[in-house]
């Protein structure tokens, strides 16, 4: 059973300028014995939670696609790392700070270096000479040294060498992110087993602290503050808001046209997309540009805006231009759904379906705004 008991969203620019929209939420679970990253122990959790990012044509977990702009950004991002899923791991903190860290990078790149000379003869022989060498390399400790060679013989036939370069000079048998080499190398540094636990034995999780929705809250309205902040920077002489019940008469599509120095088709499918997404002048006009065909962009996101008419002579054109409708009105032939020719398919595709099934490939609805007396229809690409 899972019982949502809070959610909440936020919207935030990254460094690039790319638009994010950010859901948290907070689901009551069925309680479930994990074990703590930290102290390795047992304990019950009652709640999960969820982080998840819609932006730049992505959905999900889009953690490593946003580049940080400001300390909120930053704790967002290590909020979501440490709390989402319950910061599941397969390894312990020294474990996984070590393989997620620069020095696991080095040690593969050295071991690569040292061996990769070796012949085909040598690389099949892994003697008590190429262990030493290894351990008087990477200054392993005695007290780990049987650990080690446990692994390499479990794990890696008796030979590290062979496992990870293989025998074809010119190609890396198995590379960094094999599990097998992450065995050798945690064994290596001696963080094979820390305190007790190997390595990929278990999944270890971060408890979820009892006021884990307050901490959601605090750092919503520390991102919102920034955010503010960033629209304050954009605010230009004239600047107006395009959130709430804001009206866009003739007027306003004037002062558009005036300050953007562009034309009227133009400045209403601005406002529209401004009304849209809920902006300042200043704040789209920033990233705001168009890529042609009724196709927009701003803040790393594309739209198709426009007028209903405009915009299903677009769709139709598509379906009527594109080889790949051709070929799912010949499976439909096929699997005997349709008597129809290709043409009357293809018109029935608009007719029935409508034109945003064809031009918007993320939930096939659309919004449609009025400016300055004509609808400007607005979706996403």
């Amino acid at each position: 059973m899972k019982n949502k008991i809070y959610t909440r969203s936020v919207t935030i620019r990254d460094n690039d300028m790319n638009r994010w929209g950010i859901t948290f939420e907070v689901r009551e679970v069925d309680p479930c014995t994990k074990r703590n990253i930290d102290t390795l122990e047992e304990f019950v959790e009652h709640f999960e939670v969820s982080v998840c990012a819609e932006g730049c044509g992505s959905w999900g977990q889009c953690y490593g696609r946003i580049t940080p702009r400001t300390p909120g950004q930053k704790d967002l991002l290590d909020f979501w790392n440490k709390y989402h899923c319950g910061s599941i791991a397969s390894g312990t903190r020294a474990q996984e700070k070590y393989l997620h860290g620069e020095q696991y990078k080095k040690d593969f790149d050295e071991f690569i270096k040292i061996f990769s000379g070796y012949d085909e003869n040598f690389r099949k022989q892994f003697d008590a000479t190429s262990f030493n060498i290894m351990c008087k390399f990477y200054q392993v400790q005695p007290e780990h040294m049987p650990t080690l060679r446990g692994v390499i013989s479990r794990y890696a036939d008796g030979n590290p060498i062979e496992y990870i370069l293989g025998l074809n000079p010119k190609r890396i048998r198995h590379d960094a992110n094999d599990l097998y080499v992450k065995y050798i190398f945690l064994a290596i540094r001696g963080l094979y087993i820390d305190k007790g636990y190997k390595y990929g034995t278990d999944w270890l999780y971060l408890p979820i602290p009892e006021d884990i929705c307050k901490r959601i809250d605090d750092l919503c309205e520390v991102l919102q503050k920034e955010e503010e902040d960033l629209s304050q920077s954009f605010a230009v002489p004239g600047d107006f808001d395009m959130s709430g019940n804001f009206e866009a008469t003739k007027d306003i599509v004037e002062k558009v046209m005036e300050m953007r120095d562009c034309d009227e088709e133009e400045a209403k499918r601005f406002v529209a997309l401004g009304i849209h997404l809920q902006l300042t002048f200043g704040d789209l006009d920033d990233t705001f540009q168009s890529n042609g065909d009724c196709l927009y962009q701003a803040n790393g996101m594309e739209y198709y805006i426009g007028t209903e008419e405009e915009l299903e002579q677009l769709a139709s054109d598509i379906v009527h231009n594109n080889d790949e409708y051709e070929y799912f009105w010949r499976e439909a032939v096929a699997a005997q759904n349709t008597i129809d020719s290709l043409e009357d398919w293809l018109d029935s595709i608009i007719s029935i379906d409508g034109w945003c099934s064809v031009l918007n490939h993320w939930d096939g609805e659309y919004e449609s705004y009025k400016i300055a007396g004509e609808y400007i229809c607005v979706c996403r690409s």
